[in-house]
C-alpha cells in the first residue's frame, strides 16, 4: 500500500511539472517568434527567457525537493512498520500465540515398571521435576517450550489433581516429552551437567529420561484466550 502510494505521489508531480513546462515552452516560444518581427526588443526578450529558465528552475528544484520529502515519509514509514512488525512477532512468539519451529532438545521423561507390573507412579507425585526442567531450559535460553504438544507460556499452570498432572487445564498422563526450541549444543549441555538434575534423576530407578537433539521441532500456538483484568499499563516517566 505504501509502495502504491508513493508512485502514484511520484507521478502526479510528474504531471504537474510536465504541465507547467509545456506553458512555459509555449510562453517562450511566442515570445521567441515576436522576436523575429521585433529586433529592437531582442535584448528584452534575451531577459524575458534568462527569467523564465531561473523560475523553471526553482520550481523543478522545488519539485525535486517535495519528491526526496515524500521519498523519505516513505523510507521512514516503512522503517517504523518494519519494527513495529518485528516487535509484535517476537512478543506474540513468547506469549504462544504463534505456531513455531526451529531446532533445539527433546526431554522424554517416562515411570519405570514395578516388578508387579504395574506402572510406578513416580513422576505423578513429583511433577515439581517438570517445573524444574523447565527452568533449566528458560535459563539455558529456550525460546520456546511445549510439554506433551501443550504450549507452555507464562501463564500455564501445572498441578495435580485425581492422579492425573492437568497442563492448561488439560489432564495428561506419562511418558511426557518436553521440547524446546533454542541453540541444541547450549541447551544439551545444561541439561546434560554433572551433578545437576538429569544426573540425578538418571541415579533413580522408578524414572527414565532421555534428552536428544533435534534439527526442526514444530509446536502449535497457544490457544486460550488471555486477558487482563487487573493488570493495567503504566506510563513511563518523561
Amino acid at each position: 500500500m505504501t509502495d502504491k502510494r508513493g508512485k502514484v505521489v511520484f507521478v502526479i508531480l510528474c504531471i504537474i511539472f510536465g504541465i507547467a513546462l509545456s506553458m512555459q515552452f509555449k510562453s517562450v516560444t511566442s515570445n521567441t517568434n515576436e522576436g523575429k518581427f521585433l529586433s529592437s526588443n531582442r535584448g528584452q526578450q534575451v531577459r524575458i527567457l534568462r527569467s523564465e529558465n531561473e523560475r523553471l528552475n526553482q520550481e523543478l528544484a522545488e519539485l525535486e525537493k517535495r519528491l526526496r520529502e515524500y521519498e523519505l515519509f516513505e523510507e521512514d514509514e516503512n522503517f517504523i512498520i518494519r519494527n513495529l512488525k518485528n516487535d509484535l512477532e517476537k512478543y506474540r512468539i513468547l506469549s504462544g500465540h504463534n505456531s513455531v519451529e526451529g531446532p533445539g532438545v527433546t526431554i522424554k521423561i517416562e515411570d519405570t515398571y514395578s516388578l508387579e507390573g504395574e506402572t510406578s507412579r513416580f513422576i505423578m507425585y513429583n511433577y515439581d521435576i517438570i517445573l524444574e526442567l523447565i527452568n533449566k531450559l528458560n535459563a539455558a535460553g529456550a525460546e520456546a517450550i511445549s510439554i506433551n504438544d501443550i504450549r507452555y507460556t507464562s501463564t500455564t499452570e501445572v498441578f495435580l489433581n485425581s492422579n492425573r498432572i492437568h497442563i492448561n487445564g488439560i489432564a495428561t498422563s506419562p511418558p511426557y516429552y518436553i521440547n524446546a526450541i533454542g541453540n541444541p549444543e547450549t541447551l544439551e549441555a545444561a541439561l546434560n551437567m554433572r551433578f545437576d538434575l538429569v544426573w540425578r534423576l538418571r541415579q533413580e530407578d522408578r524414572i527414565r529420561v532421555s534428552v536428544n537433539k533435534e534439527e526442526n521441532i514444530e509446536m502449535s500456538r497457544y490457544d486460550r484466550p488471555m486477558t487482563f483484568k487487573y493488570a493495567k499499563p503504566v506510563e513511563a516517566s518523561q
